[in-house]
């Protein structure tokens, strides 16, 4: 577990410092689609494998599906709420249909055909009725700090959450576990500063990408 925390605590700020560079010079959606492939998942489940084996690495890469449905409902709701109201109202609207969403299926325990069956039908819903948007690259230049203090939320967010996942034990870790702390930093950050075009755009961006990520760990599933 401390391999895996320190892992996610390298590589998500440096991720995030990259997707920031990306969505200024090619605009949000670019880097939405960059955050949904699997590159920091795969990872995880890597050394998941090296450490516990085989077998656990594919209930893990099972969870990852999971966690996806649970992702795609976020974005959904966080695009939807972001164009009536603001970005904590809309952090939190997003947050809590992910949670819930997610420890619902978890509780289900889904067999690994219903699961892809339930993942494609939720991402072909969130396609067809997401929300209306206008992507462009901002025209303005974030200061200097912005970038520092998106790194420092995002560190903060994910010792929050695995703090909180010790606590409620390991089948709740795993559905913490696949908390987009990424896209809610970025989210939010843009919003407040660019308005909900960016951050439905960037949400839009990682929906684009999931089918990648999902058929990738669908194959660690099955293989393993």
């Amino acid at each position: 577990m401390n391999s895996l925390l320190a892992l996610k605590l390298f590589l998500s700020p440096l991720f995030l410092a990259f997707v920031t560079v990306i969505q200024r010079r090619w605009g949000d959606r670019v880097g939405g689609r960059l955050i949904g492939l699997p590159l920091t998942t795969g990872p995880f489940i890597i050394i998941i494998y090296v450490q516990e084996g085989s077998e656990f690495a594919a209930r893990a890469a099972h969870g990852v599906l999971v966690g996806q449905v649970a992702l795609i409902i976020f974005c959904w709701s966080y695009a939807s709420a972001s164009l009536r109201s603001g970005w904590v109202l809309s952090l939190t609207l997003g947050t809590s249909a992910c949670i819930a969403s997610g420890l619902l299926l978890n509780i289900r325990q889904i067999a690994l055909l219903p699961l892809l069956i339930l993942l494609s039908l939720t991402w072909f819903c969130a396609k067809k009725y997401w929300p209306r948007y206008e992507n462009a690259p901002h025209s303005n230049t974030p200061p200097k700090w912005e970038l520092p203090i998106r790194i420092i939320a995002t560190v903060l967010l994910i010792l929050a959450l695995t703090e909180f996942a010790s606590i409620l034990g390991a089948r709740a870790a795993g559905v913490i576990s696949t908390y987009p702390v990424i896209i809610s930093v970025l989210g939010a950050f843009n919003q407040r500063r660019f308005g909900p075009n960016a951050t439905v755009a960037t949400l839009h961006g990682v929906l684009q990408t999931l089918p990648i990520a999902s058929i990738i760990m669908s194959a660690v599933t099955i293989s393993l």
